[in-house]
């Protein structure tokens, strides 16, 4: 069976590959029906950081347009992307834990959401019926005494679960005097050195 091959290409002009005709291809002529996205014309070979392309009569190169760098940020964007990262410093030192000598000896306890939410509503109920029921020795609250690796749980009588609340909330105030400090300096920048000039401890 004789055999034509010919070049096909996209919708673009876009080189695809090849296609090859057989006897099924002809007119009744003896001619072969050459499909509309195609030619007899063989193209070039390839080229890096090219295509190829049909333009109606002939083939070419068509370079490859090449990535853009990404812009770099503008200063307001890096302002931005700074206070960001002063927000997420300031909850880190908040929730991290915090220091209580509530039981008369300095323990390093949790001070996470959960932590804080659980606290406070413990706090509403020492001086009720209940607290004293549940908590026949006092409320267990697990921290690191000075020097010690290892949690233990403390009991914390009513008075020093008020303590634990108060020591929560200087913490907290405090953390956010810093973050309120270190947002003023974001605000302050004048260049992309003042902010990296902005250490977060």
């Amino acid at each position: 069976m004789e055999t034509k091959t010919v070049y096909k290409y996209d919708w673009n002009g876009y080189y695809i590959g090849i296609l090859i005709l057989d006897d099924t291809d002809k007119s009744p002529s003896g001619r072969y029906n050459i499909p509309a996205d195609c030619t007899t014309v063989e193209p070039p070979e390839s080229k890096y950081g090219y295509k190829i392309k049909w333009n109606g009569d002939k083939w070419e190169y068509e370079e490859i347009p090449k990535d853009k760098e990404p812009e770099p940020p503008t200063f307001d964007e890096l302002k931005a992307a700074k206070m960001a990262e002063v927000d997420v410093w300031t909850e880190s030192k908040i929730t991290g834990g915090f220091i209580s000598e509530c039981t008369g000896n300095p323990v390093r306890y949790d001070s996470d959401k959960d932590t804080q939410l659980t606290m406070q509503g413990i706090a509403l109920n020492v001086s009720t019926e209940r607290f004293a029921n549940e908590y026949p020795l006092g409320c267990p609250v697990r921290g690191y005494k000075e020097g010690e690796t290892e949690k233990t749980i403390q009991y914390l009588n009513a008075a020093q679960v008020y303590a634990w609340c108060a020591d929560l909330s200087s913490h907290i105030g405090a953390c956010k005097q810093q973050g309120w400090i270190k947002q003023a300096q974001v605000e302050a920048a004048l260049s992309k050195e003042d902010l990296d000039a902005i250490i977060l401890d």
